[in-house]
């Protein structure tokens, strides 16, 4: 077959192309289970694209042409890139192009008939194969762009649904709820709020972190928690990096800061629309703690971050700093625990404490473990004890 024959079943194909595209279609359709879901709009794209491209394999048939010119690479990376927009799997999109390129050339070897010859039989071969895969090349590269694209933009949203509740803009319940919807997430909550931050020098304590820790920090470390059952946030904020985590996953997120060497404050959970409140507790607590009312593992927790918010006129009730320091000690059960601890600090030697109580030193010092047991602060150390001093100072 001649030039002027392969115009001719050309010409024959272009006439029935509602046709060819309909049996291209439905082969498409039979074969790729992700292709029945489509309706309305995307049915008439796939349509648009199957005739472009029948089009234009005849086109480059006719011309004895085996490769796809520049402008038609460019528009199947865009077609790429629209797929990943719609959340189309790549792997299904280059397989309906594959499955649609074997349909053409069968329904063109049925229409030409024994009209074709050796030459024309290779000709649409290596065309079929050269074009399949610089489609499958230009597809999968536009769908990667757009996808690397499309997932930066959600963490910057879902970066920026953070930073509107550290900064209290989103307070409401149902707000909160439909923003997260459209950003395809779901916030833990109730949250564990982790504030952390590189350790520094006493002597740099009050320096403004204007050129602290970067979002890629952040986000190296989450990876470093791999966080299991949570979807956890995170930003940056004054120079730190501010983590936001189901109950589930507070002990792995803790535990990167920990091996990193940093400091942080982690606060207990707490509903959404109070992260505001959470967050200059916690970013306040970082700011004025002394070096020595870190932990040994380098972190603050609810009852420090109350005592030095009370301590440095923050907005913090005094029932809160009591709630949060002797928690179970206000239980009707431990008061006894509770009025123990008092007259430890008042009379300041054990013995002394317990001739006061009536009961034997060793009775007491075992109140006084059951104390660190259930509040989590040792009353022999020097900031525990400052911790559970100030609370037992404003309790009733």
């Amino acid at each position: 077959m001649g030039h002027e024959e392969r115009v001719q079943v050309s010409s024959e194909l272009e006439r029935d192309r509602t046709g060819l595209v309909d049996r291209i279609v439905a082969e498409v359709y039979a074969e790729v289970p992700a292709y029945r879901a489509l309706h309305g709009s995307q049915l008439a794209e796939v349509r648009a694209i199957t005739g472009w491209l029948v089009t234009r394999s005849m086109e480059l048939w006719v011309r004895d042409t085996a490769r796809l010119p520049p402008g038609d690479v460019e528009r199947l990376r865009g077609i790429g890139r629209a797929r990943a927009a719609d959340g189309r799997s790549i792997g299904a999109v280059v397989r309906a192009h594959r499955v649609g390129s074997a349909a053409a050339v069968r329904i063109l070897r049925e229409q030409a008939g024994d009209r074709l010859d050796a030459a024309d039989v290779f000709a649409l071969s290596e065309l079929w194969l050269a074009s399949i895969d610089q489609i499958s090349e230009s597809l999968t590269t536009g769908h990667a762009e757009a996808a690397e694209q499309l997932d930066a933009d959600r963490e910057r949203a879902r970066r920026a649904l953070l930073d509107d509740l550290l900064i209290g803009r989103q307070a409401s319940q149902g707000a909160i709820r439909d923003r997260a919807r459209t950003l395809g997430t779901t916030p833990p909550d109730p949250a564990v709020l982790v504030v952390a931050e590189p350790a520094r020098d006493p002597a740099e304590r009050g320096r403004t972190l204007a050129e602290g820790v970067t979002v890629s920090v952040g986000m190296e470390l989450l990876a470093e928690a791999a966080t299991a059952s949570s979807d956890p946030m995170v930003t940056t904020r004054s120079g730190r990096v501010v983590v936001l985590t189901g109950a589930d996953d507070a002990e792995r997120v803790t535990g990167a800061v920990v091996e990193r060497g940093w400091h942080g404050c982690v606060l207990e959970p707490r509903g959404l629309t109070d992260l505001s409140a959470a967050y200059r507790l916690a970013d306040g607590a970082l700011e004025a703690a002394p070096p020595h009312a870190l932990g040994p593992d380098g972190l603050l927790r609810e009852a420090d971050a109350c005592v030095i918010a009370l301590l440095n006129g923050g907005a913090v009730a005094p029932a809160t700093v009591r709630r949060a320091v002797l928690g179970p000690l206000l239980a009707r059960d431990n008061r006894h625990l509770l009025e123990t601890l008092r007259v430890y600090f008042r009379e300041g030697v054990a013995t002394t404490a317990a001739d006061s109580l009536h009961v034997h030193a060793q009775t007491l010092r075992y109140r006084l473990r059951r104390v660190r047991e259930l509040t989590g602060h040792d009353p022999h150390r020097p900031w525990p004890r400052f911790v559970l001093e100030t609370a037992c100072a404003i309790a009733p």
